[in-house]
């Protein structure tokens, strides 16, 4: 299942993120959102993440929606796919 996750803190690194999700489940790949700089990633506030057991993603949601993070509150959910878009491009 495919995961939002909203109000990242431009301090959080991806390890971080990762470690995060992977305490609830095995996660095929966690993708912050952001601009590269020197081989870093500034966050821009929102990642997705990919965990590949539905009951593990729910029970992620669960858990992770509106903890904290280095002093945000996460939202955390399940993605929802758009018929006929992708990425800002209508298809």
């Amino acid at each position: 299942m495919n995961l939002y996750v909203g109000n990242i803190s431009p301090s959080v690194q991806h390890a971080e993120l990762l470690n995060m999700f992977e305490g609830m489940g095995q996660v095929l790949y966690a993708k912050l959102a952001g601009s590269k700089n020197d081989n870093n990633v500034n966050s821009t506030g929102y990642a997705f993440v990919y965990v590949p057991n539905d009951e593990c993603a729910r029970s992620a949601v669960a858990s992770l929606n509106g903890t904290l993070l280095k002093g945000e509150k996460l939202t955390v959910s399940p993605m929802v796919e758009r018929r006929g878009v992708v990425g800002a491009a209508i298809k």
